[in-house]
């Protein structure tokens, strides 16, 4: 049987400092009372502290060092590792009673984007997801993540889960965190004129073009990352700056090529027009903006990048995929991205042209 004393430096487990001390004066066949004489601690203390009811202090641990020879920093740090123990013991006892708040979240949605994994339990599940969230407890999740929902700037017409939008809003952050933190400086210069190359990118293959979006942007101090929808959330994009850096992410939430174009230039626009303290979830250039006019900006920005004003009426005059095609060339984007245009700006999306709007999603295309 493996006898643990008090000058051991390493624990199996986080053992009481007080038995420690009960051991160590056994081995040395001296009483509390003999113990408290020679330390000029009261008798009552000695026993408060091998009984676990009193801590073990620093003043007591360099006493009992003079005493006994035993580290003082071997007793601190068993005590904080027993205190440390106690209070993980207390957690868990608390995370029993999240489990509730913690069933809102769908465990395979969990699952599948690596919050959890399959064998937790309840309380493990309750604990891994304030993990996650970076937070305490339920309430400080609602105060952190629900709360400011109130505030964000959408587009969108349906009803949305907030728990599942402050997940997938929490998966892109966790995904830009290490771009972010090498990212350069904010140029808002520097994006504007990657706003103008962005719809030549169009013309190349998705991964590729998506990757060119990325550094375009980064050399901008902007961190745009591709995070997967996640059911109930209907986002096609978010905007909002973390800690000075502009963080742009979008999902592939119609799987069309326009879409995703549309979106990247739709948050571009967010960061370049409006307040840095607003964060704004899309859903899509299909709501309707006009009442609100930051998304109606955001949407004529990204519009007037795509197509420029100049060939509005050329656009709008179609009627045959030949006569897009002549006009995508002529503007040196995908035909996908001008079909997708003048179904929004014609409002018909069936037809002939309407089959010139390429599917994609990037779930599929990038690592």
């Amino acid at each position: 049987m493996t006898t643990y004393k008090a000058r051991d430096v390493r624990f199996d487990f986080a053992p009481q400092p007080g038995r420690m001390l009960q051991r160590e004066l056994d081995e040395h066949s001296i009483s509390q009372a003999q113990l408290a004489a020679r330390t000029g601690l009261s008798t009552k203390h000695i026993n408060l502290v091998i009984k676990g009811t009193a801590a073990m202090s620093p003043e007591v641990a360099v006493t009992l060092e003079q005493v006994l020879g035993s580290p003082a920093e071997t007793w601190l740090r068993m005590e904080a590792a027993y205190q440390t123990h106690q209070a993980r013991a207390e957690r868990r006892e608390a995370l029993a009673g999240f489990v509730g708040w913690a069933a809102a979240f769908p465990s395979q949605i969990l699952i599948d984007r690596k919050v959890i994994e399959a064998a937790d339990n309840g309380p493990q599940i309750a604990g891994k997801l304030l993990q996650f969230f970076g937070v305490a407890s339920p309430a400080a999740y609602e105060k952190t993540w629900l709360e400011p929902q109130a505030s964000y700037k959408r587009s969108q017409l349906h009803t949305i889960d907030s728990n599942l939008t402050a997940l997938w809003i929490r998966l892109s952050e966790l995904h830009a965190s290490t771009k972010i933190k090498n990212a350069p400086p904010f140029d808002g210069e520097k994006l504007r004129a990657a706003a103008g190359a962005i719809p030549k990118l169009t013309v190349k293959k998705i991964d590729t073009a998506f990757r060119d979006a990325q550094a375009l942007l980064l050399d901008a101090g902007v961190v745009l990352v591709f995070v997967p929808e996640i059911p109930s959330t209907r986002i096609s994009g978010v905007s909002r700056w973390m800690n000075g850096t502009p963080m742009i992410a979008v999902t592939s939430r119609y799987k069309s090529l326009d879409g995703l174009w549309f979106t990247i230039l739709h948050e571009i626009a967010h960061v370049l027009l409006h307040p840095k303290r607003s964060t704004f979830v899309d859903d899509g250039f299909k709501a309707d903006d006009d009442a609100d006019l930051q998304e109606a900006a955001a949407n004529k920005f990204a519009e007037t990048h795509l197509i420029a004003p100049a060939y509005k009426k050329t656009l709008e005059s179609a009627t045959t995929p030949e006569q897009i095609r002549s006009l995508a060339a002529a503007l040196e984007v995908s035909p996908s991205v001008v079909a997708g245009q003048w179904a929004f700006r014609t409002n018909t999306w069936g037809g002939p042209i309407a089959k010139l709007r390429d599917k994609v999603d990037l779930a599929e295309m990038l690592d």
